[in-house]
């Protein structure tokens, strides 16, 4: 089975990749038969989505983007995977702006179709697990568990949940080995067992 993480920060080797790299390594540590790559937006070329969605200046097909970056190879490796691990920073009261438009460019190419009535297809991530990690230093990371557990529901995606604060995924705030609102790595646990326990389902 293949766990693709998606590492939103554009800071490498930072609190969100090591969160998601965590999540993925207790999976792995779970369940033998697990393999996994991560996916540094920091690295990708994500232009800003037109927001138009019009046969003028978009592509008339579902799920497929007009603009010549690297968020098309993001979908088929996402597509690809079992299960993701997301994880995205607070940055001034949203994401990086990278993630941002890699995320709004994935949400365009279904949701005009779907709310125009374009079309009945399911969305290619229909049903795919999906594990969220969100860290903030000043502000609170549970915003950003919001934002992204909306995105993940809007492509039709299964966000795998806690039963315990704050639910939605694992947050943390501030130096992660000290955060004792959020606590970290005891939500890894959780979230990576909730995964891995949805993937054998």
């Amino acid at each position: 089975m293949e766990v693709l993480g998606i590492v939103g920060s554009m800071r490498k080797g930072q609190n969100t990749e090591r969160l998601v790299q965590t999540v993925i390594s207790e999976m792995c540590r779970l369940d033998e038969t697990i393999d996994s790559t991560l996916v540094h937006v920091s690295e990708l070329t994500c232009n800003p989505c037109r927001v138009v969605c019009h046969g003028a200046n978009c592509s008339t097909d579902l799920f497929r983007c007009s603009m010549d970056d690297d968020v098309m190879d993001v979908l088929a490796r996402m597509k690809s995977a079992d299960a993701l691990v997301i994880g995205a920073p607070q940055y001034f009261r949203g994401p990086p702006a990278g993630f941002h438009a890699m995320i709004e460019r994935l949400i365009s190419m279904s949701y005009f179709y779907e709310t125009a009535g374009g079309s009945f297809e399911n969305s290619p991530l229909n049903g795919k697990p999906c594990g969220l990690v969100a860290v903030a230093e000043y502000s609170t990371p549970q915003t950003m568990l919001e934002y992204l557990n909306d995105f993940c529901l809007l492509l039709k995606m299964r966000p795998v949940t806690l039963t315990s604060f704050p639910y939605l995924g694992v947050g943390g705030h501030g130096d992660l080995d000290t955060d004792a609102i959020f606590h970290p790595f005891e939500r890894v646990r959780q979230l990576a067992a909730g995964l891995v326990h949805a993937l054998n389902a």
